[in-house]
């Protein structure tokens, strides 16, 4: 039985939590100092740890990293009422936390995210003893007949399929973040899986090669991961923006890269969110950096035809969802303006096989037949 620790300076928390698992099947530890908590590692077998940040004596980002330095193999998340950027980015980047969890949570997807950790675990512990066999066999390679050779690639194979289910994990991390950021705001749920769907297959209608359509599909969930650093007020406003709130709103999409930088799986994805929002001639319109044609990232231009016809059919506090015939025409107008007019005939073309059917908002991206396709 896995067993998870968890860490607040709250007694009332920890109560309410071991309230909430007494019925799964796992064993829950609770400390309330980081201190504590650190003892508690030594002496115990924990396959993952849950931490609140703001505690007396150390914080929640100090306690996950010194968990990483001396229990790398114990999976680390953070459960905080604090969702400002710099947490965010401490968390990620020194504590290599596999899941960032705000207050208050919801009963069910707290045991949810709980048991992928222990998956999440469990594919890290095999991975790394598949390595070390595999490693071990390769060692004595020139001593080994055929029957032996073909064992060799059956271990292999089987660490092909672990490094799968472990990059499949990536994408559910992935996923959840950008839906934490969507929630922010009830009228943009389900709007970042939205953009990334339809993005990924503006993409495939363009025929680019696979690594692209991936990073596509990256970046189109965490083009506004960068609203995290955005007051809730002006995410959540329920009319149109001032000029003022609006010059807050376009720092996000540098906010989005600087949280990004630091974690390596995403790096190739960071000057797509951060350029998702430029113009294709240059206006300034365009933002952070007015990038003109082609100097600005392939995977942005497809993203903001996607964000775009996203936006346009959902409904807004101050407007209904637009018919999609008013979408066809804005991406033509401005097409070869704010938008590059291959990518806008990929997405026409699209329309014209598919017609409303291609902007379904119940779309999800299946990464089984994305991996294997």
């Amino acid at each position: 039985m896995h067993t998870v620790l968890f860490v607040d300076d709250e007694p009332n928390i920890l109560k309410t939590i071991q309230r909430i698992l007494r019925n799964e099947r796992m064993n829950v530890i609770t400390a309330s100092n980081a201190e504590n908590a650190l003892h508690i590692l030594e002496q115990n077998d924990v396959h993952v740890v849950v931490s609140d940040q703001d505690m007396p004596g150390m914080s929640g980002v100090e306690f996950l990293s010194r968990v990483r330095d001396h229990h790398p193999a114990t999976v680390r998340m953070m459960l905080t009422g604090f969702t400002a950027m710099n947490i965010a980015v401490e968390a990620v980047n020194q504590g290599e936390i596999f899941r960032l969890i705000t207050k208050p949570w919801n009963d069910e997807e707290l045991k949810v995210v709980l048991h992928q950790a222990f998956d999440h675990f469990d594919l890290k512990h095999e991975i790394r003893r598949l390595n070390q066999l595999t490693r071990s066999q390769n060692f004595s390679l020139q001593d080994m007949n055929k029957t032996l050779e073909a064992k060799v690639r059956e271990r292999t194979r089987q660490l092909d399929e672990k490094n799968r289910e472990l990059r499949t994990a990536y994408i559910q991390t992935i996923r959840a973040l950008a839906e934490a950021i969507d929630a922010k705001d009830a009228y943009t749920r389900g709007h970042s899986e939205r953009v990334a769907v339809y993005a990924s297959r503006i993409a495939r209608e363009m025929k680019l090669e696979t690594p692209l359509i991936e990073r596509v599909y990256f970046a189109g969930l965490l083009h506004d991961v960068g609203k995290i650093g955005i007051p809730d007020a002006i995410i959540a406003k329920p009319e149109r923006l001032t000029d003022e709130e609006y010059e807050e709103i376009k720092r996000h999409p540098e906010i989005g890269a600087k949280i990004l930088e630091p974690v390596e799986f995403l790096r190739q994805i960071v000057p797509c969110v951060r350029h998702h929002h430029e113009w294709f001639d240059g206006s300034d319109r365009g933002y952070p950096e007015r990038l003109v044609s082609h100097s600005i990232p392939l995977p942005s231009r497809i993203i903001l035809v996607a964000d775009t016809a996203e936006a346009m059919t959902s409904d807004r506090p101050y407007r209904k969802g637009l018919p999609l015939h008013r979408v066809t025409t804005e991406l033509k107008k401005f097409s070869g303006s704010q938008f590059d007019p291959v990518v806008v005939d990929a997405f026409l073309g699209l329309l014209d096989k598919e017609g409303e059917n291609f902007l379904s908002k119940n779309q999800k991206f299946d990464i089984y037949e994305f991996i294997e396709g």
